[in-house]
């Protein structure tokens, strides 16, 4: 990875953001952290990241009305979402990608996956591009 990428990492439970964080940052990314979707909207309009995990079900904002926000903003239109969450059911992960999600991660994720994914989502050649 030659430039640090940076990730914002939506969850409202502090063990998820301390794990996904620590092997995000240990992965090289730039991790930032917000606990629920509001958090999430206000920190998104300050920086350019390069990818959002977005937990479902949290309080104050779901992450379905928060994906919706960013979506309906041009300005967020191509920010990659990743969904994030302990619903593995195949509908949610449907509902994830007719709502404009690149991605579902199903928790407790496997940590070599969770890389995987988040590393072929921001690298440009194992996407395709």
């Amino acid at each position: 990875m030659t430039e640090c990428r940076r990730i914002l990492v939506v969850d409202d439970d502090a063990d998820i953001q301390a794990l996904t964080s620590t092997v995000l940052a240990g992965a090289g990314y730039d991790v930032t952290l917000a606990s629920n979707g509001s958090e999430a909207l206000r920190v998104v309009h300050g920086a350019g990241f390069d990818l959002m995990l977005l937990d479902i079900n949290m309080p104050d904002m779901s992450g379905w009305e928060t994906l919706r926000l960013l979506r309906a903003d041009e300005t967020f239109a191509d920010l990659p979402v990743v969904m994030f969450s302990v619903k593995g059911q195949v509908r949610d992960k449907v509902h994830a990608m007719q709502e404009g999600a690149v991605d579902y991660i199903t928790k407790p994720f496997v940590i070599d996956e969770l890389l995987a994914r988040v590393e072929r989502l921001l690298d440009p050649a194992l996407r395709g591009a």
